[in-house]
């Protein structure tokens, strides 16, 4: 096991943590729900799963995952802040 992979499996572990520690304040949204269970169930998988790939793409991996580990750190798990730049106005 290298860096990259042991970063991208600790990333995926804290975001599934933090996500399945939220706790609502407000109304129901299927929408995100179902948003912040598809991240559940992906992260673990494309984590251990992931296809084979060269050096570099493990990294940008890593990276992304990290990122979206430290963004939902930052607003306290709520995946409604996340995707609330990608909504139409």
């Amino acid at each position: 096991m290298n860096l990259a992979y042991a970063i991208t499996i600790a990333a995926a572990l804290v975001v599934v943590a933090r996500l399945l520690t939220f706790r609502r304040r407000g109304r129901y949204r299927p929408g995100v729900a179902i948003t912040a269970w598809l991240i559940i169930v992906a992260m673990p998988v494309a984590a251990v799963y992931g296809p084979p790939v060269p050096e570099l793409a493990r990294w940008l991996i890593a990276a992304a995952m990290v990122a979206l580990a430290i963004a939902l750190i930052r607003t306290g798990g709520n995946v409604a802040h996340l995707i609330r730049p990608l909504r139409r106005q």
